[in-house]
């Protein structure tokens, strides 16, 4: 129990500006002669008794699944799609705003002052080794604007002698090619990896001849306008001289995407282009038995240009945002209990066309414990901390337990208070008929959860429930001036749920089958706002979600065979317009031609059904049945992390 406490202090998760998940441990494995069974992990060791699921990137190799995607097949989340292909793609959790969301890569957040969420389209999927989705108030682990919860994804880490290219093509014009090499020894290694790839996204979709009118026949229409592409570049790197250790990455992506509008308001001139930069180092020292120092530094800088043709558009406008900062932290183990105190400065700018040039420092303390009672029978986690965004301060606090029943059997809970800042966005941006409002407060959030938990030989399961309250959230009112809206902290809305998740070890004598199930049930409800919504249901918010997935990899060749259930959402606050229930069924195959170094090809189907009147929550149809074809060619299975 030392040693595994030994390593949870010297390989914790970053979280914040300089914390990085650099060399992320395998996931757990058995090893059997000639085959190796890699069991479900368990939740993200930074939060242990949080609602969490850690999504395996290599569960999905092949597959042609955004990094939204892959937190999708987690409960409690539910994807915010706007258009097709390559188009931006941000998610909600638990009936949060996108901008109740704290993202990260790599601890980086990648949230900026402008607002409104992260674009998750823009960080490449072929970087990702696995993406770590945290439910629940998560603002005391994860600084504030953690409203609904945090995702964190990782990156791959740096493992000597691996490398990789693959190339995809297949509908509508879609082509990626990826490669990747890692070099190194015994105390360094280096991993680089790029992507590029594009889109013309010219989909069929049916949609209703005359919009306005009731059950009009439906018309089959081409998506226009709607092409993209997108670059990156990863560098990632440790050095491990004698007790220190010294991590780094760097990470650069570029896009750009035409955007084409809804069915009913077509935007066939509008396209937007954009750039992020992020690099940061970790550096820690184990000082002595029990105790880790850790120090780092992160920095940031986003590029984004986007036209919008009028009248009903602005014309161009341009945004750069820059963003660095330092941490540093200090661990603690002592008998049962395992202490972490740490503190953070950081300072961001935003300079647009549209809102100004406008910058604000972030000051940030906490503390945390996770405290084990008995031969870890039992686990208390309290957290607490302070975070000074600018002018607005705030508390963020969480406390989580655990109990073992009885052998893989436990029960969790836990309870969380976090709070988001205005955006610069709210604050200060003017654009058309929309009016900022520097008078506004910080929106709020409580929850609690609870959940039984299996953690065993045949794989991960947990069912519970969950309850949250949004206080002074952000909406847009009517201003003074006729046909102007203004931000107010006018809105009060609670959701509840339930929740439940299953995740099968592959069975090593049924071709190496496993299974996956997730579902969420989610009742939301507007508390306070303007007259007309008191009583309704949030928008873009379904009330049911659920995710199945079946996969066999025998060695020589494998396939799976998914399904995704959303079920009907509302469009607006006074729950008149509504998207109807959507059922998306996928599969997939591939064949290992050599195996030392793997040659694998590989199909998917996406859309299997070809339901071609598929629009997600904002009324953007989605695409119809998509072909893509791969081709593998790197290191085999077993040398790969």
């Amino acid at each position: 129990m030392r040693l595994e406490r030994a390593r949870r202090v010297f390989f914790a998760l970053a979280v914040t500006w300089s914390r990085l998940a650099l060399g992320a441990g395998e996931p757990p494995s058995v090893v059997l002669p000639e085959q190796v069974i890699r069991l479900p992990r368990s939740p993200a060791p930074q939060d242990p008794t949080a609602a969490a699921t850690v999504v395996e990137a290599w569960r999905f190799e092949g597959e042609l699944k955004g990094v939204a995607e892959l937190a999708a097949t987690a409960p409690g989340v539910a994807i915010r799609s706007y258009g097709g292909l390559g188009q931006l793609t941000t998610l909600s959790i638990r009936g949060s705003n996108a901008g109740g969301v704290r993202v990260l890569l790599d601890g980086i957040p990648l949230d900026t002052a402008a607002g409104g969420g992260v674009d998750l389209s823009t960080i490449p999927l072929h970087w990702v080794d696995h993406v770590e989705v945290v439910r629940g108030a998560e603002g005391a682990y994860y600084g504030a604007g953690a409203l609904g919860g945090a995702v964190n994804v990782v990156t791959r880490p740096a493992v000597a002698g691996t490398w990789g290219a693959e190339v995809t093509g297949g509908s509508f014009g879609t082509v990626s090619g990826v490669g990747d090499v890692a070099v190194g020894g015994e105390r360094w290694a280096l991993l680089t990896a790029v992507t590029a790839g594009s889109t013309q996204g010219d989909f069929p979709y049916l949609t209703p001849s005359s919009p306005s009118v009731p059950d009009s026949p439906l018309v089959l229409e081409t998506s226009r306008n709607a092409a993209a592409a997108q670059g990156g570049l990863l560098v990632k790197g440790r050095w491990t001289p004698g007790l220190d250790r010294l991590d780094g990455v760097a990470q650069l992506s570029w896009g750009w995407r035409q955007l084409p509008g809804v069915p009913a308001s077509p935007t066939p001139s509008d396209w937007q282009r954009g750039g992020r930069a992020s690099g940061a180092l970790r550096w820690s020292r184990l000082l002595s038995s029990g105790l880790t120092l850790e120090a780092g530094a992160a920095g940031r800088v986003e590029t984004l240009d986007v036209f919008t043709a009028p009248p009903g558009g602005s014309g161009a406008t341009d945004q750069r945002d820059a963003a660095g900062g330092g941490e540093a932290r200090l661990t603690w183990e002592a008998g049962p209990s395992l202490f972490t105190a740490g503190a953070l400065g950081s300072l961001e700018r935003l300079d647009s066309t549209a809102s100004g040039d406008h910058r604000r420092p972030t000051w940030a303390a906490w503390a945390s414990d996770d405290f084990t009672i008995g031969k870890e029978a039992a686990r208390i986690s309290p957290a607490v901390r302070v975070d000074a965004v600018g002018p607005y301060s705030g508390v963020s606090a969480k406390l989580g337990a655990s109990a073992r029943l009885s052998g893989p059997w436990s029960l969790r809970a836990s309870a969380g208070r976090s709070f988001r800042p205005p955006s610069f966005s709210e604050l200060y941006l003017v654009q058309g008929p929309f009016e900022p409002n520097p008078d506004l407060g910080p929106e709020v959030a409580w929850s609690v959860d609870g959940a039984a938990v299996y953690d065993g030989p045949l794989g991960r399961a947990s069912a519970g429930g969950f309850g949250a309250l949004y206080d002074d959230l952000i909406v847009y009112e009517p201003g003074r001036v006729p046909g102007s809206f203004k931000p107010q902290n006018a809105l009060r809305a609670s959701s509840a749920g339930l929740e439940l998740e299953i995740l099968t070890a592959a069975a090593r004598d049924l071709w190496g089958l496993q299974g996956q199930l997730s579902y969420t049930f989610l009742a939301t409800e507007i508390l306070r706002g303007v007259p007309g919504v008191v009583g309704k249901e949030l928008p873009q918010r379904p009330r049911n979600r659920a995710y199945a997935r079946v996969s066999v990899d025998p060695g020589v060749a494998g396939g799976h065979l998914e399904a995704q259930y959303v079920g009907l959402q509302y469009l607006d606050s006074r729950n008149i317009h509504s998207a109807p229930a959507s059922l998306i069924v996928s599969a997939g195959a591939f064949a290992r031609i050599l195996r030392s170094p793997e040659v694998r090809i590989g199909a998917e189907v996406k859309t299997l059904l070809d339901d071609r009147t598929l629009q997600d929550g904002f009324g953007y149809p989605l695409p119809s049945r998509t072909l893509l074809v791969s081709l593998r060619v790197g290191s085999s299975p077993e040398n790969r992390p």
